[in-house]
């Protein structure tokens, strides 16, 4: 396994992973458990406000409300303060940042000394000494804003992992993998800080701090240097730079005037770089503006950035650094950044991102939807007095009828491609397969291509696929040969203006689907029609033409006439066929039996015929059923006449359950038996039976020859 390898480094990213998860885990049960939550009331008391069952605190009979009178047990000692901790104000300079850090430093080492005595005083001020067990903290009593801020740094990271894996030098993905790596941080420092009851290690503390601040800075510059990067370099200058630069700045905030500390500063440099994240897309939107792939890239991975990061920050961030309370729930908002990751993931794989350009309209639609929903609703609600009922009423109302419409209307006139209607598709398609010649059905095949897919180019394809398949993350479209053609790559849909996807990929498999059958199906027309020809040709040649030979060559007036007959016969039933008329097999029978006892009469021969009487004398036979048996009858009266030397010939027909079987006999010399002679010309009787799905038999007997032929009678007789 290579070192560099995608294995080798994605290993490496799960080794970090976990590295962090368990550091973390050890700074957050580091400072001695109390098992209870604190605030500072405005006098300065240190109270309790929770109670974790089970927990020191609760072991010792403490109460919610209680107060932290003081650490040891001189029950002399004054009351302790919240300015003596340190860990539970906020410090508007640098300066009183470290004199606070130093105290929070001094308090936890107080803390943590065992055995571990603390002095509370109930509501009526009456102080009471208390000696805590000193159990480690289970990983159980760390708190849901602890292990879900870990796990939405720890899924960043192995997101960022995984791309970086795959492609480790493009500039990109190491961009890409910094923002991720940065908001490891921040999350990590976020978490840790979040399991503290009331102060940690003054070292431990300033590297959570530094850490959970330093973080969030890098990763608004890892930010504005990816998207000036990706899809497309739009700068020059060394973009890596730009988040250390950016936590180098907020690291000298303290030497602006009025040294105010970095704690401070940091939210209100977040919510900068949020802002400049948001330029840094609009310029990089402009730069792929004659690139769809990368305008769909833009799209997609802008639209995940402002809807993780832009949620954070103006709900969170902004509040805070104008001294506002946050407009939703601090604890769990990282979670927000997830949604970036998921999104950017999906794109740099350039999985789908044709897809993506579509979902990203799609996406910001609804989204505006909803701000339209909760705008409306509150207008309502702060202007006019409505009810909360009432107002939502309305505004759903209001959205389902008005917006929901225009934003349709909008979505057609900007993403809305042109297409043909089925019956329309069909008509077309059915139009370029039945044009004659090669060239003229390629061009017509073309013509159809650009009229559904706009693209500005269309070539030769170099290799031709079973299958469409969608090339250059979207650009073209690779078409399999159809139409006479070897295969086509379109370029550039719509003019240029979109990018193919899968929907447009399965189109154009059910076009050339389409197209295919429709040639399969004029294909077997065309055999069809030559094999139709050569069957009349055959039939007018071995009948009519035989007969009228026949004919010519007989000096007696009368069966010159009977021969003449016949012809006219078989061209009546030449003609049938072609009308695809089906005859009365009965009157059929009866007329081959009238013919062959004519032909029997003239050489001297005795025929034993009984008249046929069928039990259904409605039923019919196909031309080709009618056809090949009464050849096959008269291939078999001929032998008899030149071959058997008999006197008699004896036919017998039988018919059941859809099968007519004529059994013929005569009392001649029989089939020799020796292969060749009579036996070969027979091939001719198995051939003609066979075509129509019969069967010719040659059955034992003492004297003379024996054929039995046997076929369907039957419409849909196979030809």
């Amino acid at each position: 396994m290579r070192a560099s390898s995608p294995t080798t480094l994605l290993l490496g990213v799960v080794l970090l992973c976990v590295a962090t998860a368990l550091i973390g885990v050890w700074m957050a049960m580091t400072p001695a458990w109390l098992g209870a939550d604190f605030t500072a009331r405005p006098d300065g008391a240190v109270v309790i406000t929770r109670l974790t069952p089970g927990g020191p605190l609760d072991r010792v009979g403490a109460k919610v409300g209680d107060r932290l009178a003081g650490v040891g047990g001189d029950r002399a000692a004054p009351a302790l303060r919240a300015s003596e901790i340190g860990g539970l104000e906020t410090a508007a300079t640098q300066t009183q940042a470290r004199e606070q850090a130093r105290r929070e430093d001094a308090f936890a080492r107080a803390l943590s000394a065992e055995p571990r005595v603390l002095r509370l005083a109930g509501q009526d001020g009456v102080q009471r000494v208390v000696t805590l067990d000193s159990r480690v903290r289970p990983l159980t009593r760390l708190g849901a804003e602890f292990w879900a801020n870990l796990a939405f740094g720890l899924i960043a990271a192995l997101i960022v992992g995984w791309v970086w894996a795959l492609r480790p030098r493009e500039l990109s993905t190491q961009l890409f993998s910094l923002t991720g790596l940065s908001m490891l941080a921040f999350t990590f420092g976020w978490a840790v800080n979040s399991s503290v009851e009331l102060v940690m290690d003054g070292t431990l503390a300033t590297i959570v701090a530094r850490l959970n601040m330093a973080g969030a800075v890098a990763y608004g510059g890892a930010m504005i240097a990816f998207f000036l990067a990706y899809p497309k370099r739009v700068t020059k200058l060394p973009i890596m730079l730009l988040a250390p630069l950016w936590v180098l700045a907020w690291a000298l905030t303290p030497l602006l005037p009025g040294n105010p500390s970095v704690e401070s500063m940091g939210q209100a440099i977040t919510s900068i770089e949020m802002a400049l994240i948001i330029v840094a897309i609009a310029v990089q939107a402009f730069a792929s503006r004659k690139d769809p792939a990368a305008m769909a890239a833009t799209r997609w991975l802008g639209l995940s950035v402002i809807v993780g990061a832009g949620a954070f920050i103006g709900n969170v961030a902004v509040p805070i650094a104008l001294g506002m309370r946050p407009f939703l729930d601090p604890r769990f908002s990282l979670g927000f950044f997830v949604i970036i990751y998921v999104g950017m993931a999906v794109g740099l794989r350039r999985h789908r991102l044709f897809e993506l350009d579509q979902w990203a309209f799609r996406i910001l639609f609804y989204l505006s939807a909803g701000a339209a929903l909760l705008a409306l609703d509150g207008l309502l609600i702060t202007a006019m007095g409505t009810s909360p009922q009432a107002a939502l009423g309305v505004s759903l109302l209001v959205v389902a009828f008005a917006y929901l419409p225009f934003r349709d209307v909008l979505w057609r006139r900007t993403l809305g491609r042109k297409t043909l209607k089925d019956h329309e598709m069909f008509a077309a398609v059915a139009q370029v397969a039945l044009i004659h010649g090669p060239e003229a059905r390629a061009d017509a095949w073309k013509a159809l291509l650009s009229k559904v897919y706009e693209p500005l180019e269309i070539t030769p394809a170099l290799a031709s696929n079973a299958k469409a398949e969608i090339l250059d993350e979207g650009v073209a479209l690779g078409l399999p040969a159809a139409a006479g053609t070897s295969g086509l790559t379109l370029r550039f849909p719509f003019r240029g203006r979109g990018l193919f996807g899968t929907a447009q990929a399965q189109l154009a498999d059910q076009l050339v689907g389409l197209l295919s059958q429709i040639e399969e199906g004029r294909d077997a027309y065309a055999r069809g029609v030559v094999e139709e020809r050569l069957r009349i040709a055959r039939d007018l040649h071995d009948d009519v033409g035989a007969r009228l030979l026949s004919g010519l060559h007989r000096q007696d007036l009368p069966q010159t006439r009977e021969a003449v007959r016949g012809a006219i016969g078989d061209l009546r039933a030449i003609v049938s066929g072609l009308s695809g008329q089906d005859l009365p097999l009965e009157a059929a029978l009866a007329d081959l039996r009238h013919e062959t006892a004519e032909r029997l009469e003239a050489v001297g021969l005795a025929l034993d015929w009984p008249p046929v009487e069928l039990a259904d004398p409605g039923v019919t036979a196909p031309y080709r059923v009618y056809k090949n048996l009464t050849s096959a009858v008269r291939e078999v009266i001929s032998n008899a006449i030149r071959h058997a030397g008999a006197t008699t010939v004896a036919v017998t027909v039988h018919e059941d359950a859809g099968r007519l079987e004529l059994t013929l006999s005569d009392d001649g010399v029989g089939l020799p038996r020796e292969p060749g002679g009579r036996r070969s010309g027979l091939a001719n009787l198995e051939r003609r039976l066979g075509e129509i799905g019969g069967t010719v038999d040659f059955p034992e007997t003492p004297k003379g020859t024996v054929v039995r032929l046997s076929t369907p009678v039957d419409a849909s007789a196979p030809a």
